[in-house]
């Protein structure tokens, strides 16, 4: 009874590429988060790299630039929502595309991340602030994440349609001979 097991090359990206991302992420927001606002009270300020980034203990309890402040549990439903949609989204676009599966994962760590953090803390807890761009957001390892996986994202998205575009060209062509 000797039967093979087969493995689809998606299920494989999403165990080799989407997950580590995630876990590792996550890990890094986490304990950056806790390091950092245990180390510093809100609204001090600590030197990262001088002249570019400083560590500023922030609790936002808003989205980004602090828009729907005090809407937690909006934020906190919205966050599942996006959880649940990049989850199914994942298991229903069998895409073997790499860069799909690196945008999922960054995007989760940064809706989980910052969904942690509301769900325990009742606000999102942010450090980081570019020293040279005073008007810049707070922001935080999740953050980063999910600025990262929408714009790649956005760039699989554009492959796909212009793939498309190009398939859909073809078999006109096809069609025409």
């Amino acid at each position: 009874m000797n039967k093979k097991i087969k493995i689809s090359k998606h299920f494989l990206l999403v165990l080799c590429v989407t997950l580590p991302i995630f876990a590792v992420m996550l890990t890094l927001d986490l304990v950056s988060k806790h390091l950092l606002d245990s180390s510093l009270a809100p609204g001090s300020e600590a030197s990262f790299i001088p002249g570019f980034i400083n560590f500023v203990i922030i609790h936002n309890e808003g989205a980004a630039w602090g828009a729907f402040s005090g809407a937690k549990i909006f934020l906190i439903i919205l966050a599942f929502v996006f959880v649940l949609g990049l989850g199914w989204l994942l298991i229903a676009e069998r895409t073997k595309n790499p860069l799909f599966h690196i945008a999922v994962g960054l995007v989760l760590t940064g809706c989980v991340g910052n969904l942690v953090d509301r769900l325990v803390f009742g606000y999102v807890r942010d450090f980081l602030h570019f020293e040279f761009w005073k008007d810049f957001p707070v922001f935080n390892v999740a953050d980063i994440c999910l600025t990262i996986g929408v714009v790649l994202f956005a760039i699989y998205i554009v492959m796909m349609l212009v793939k498309s575009h190009r398939k859909k060209g073809q078999e006109k062509g096809e069609e025409k001979n």
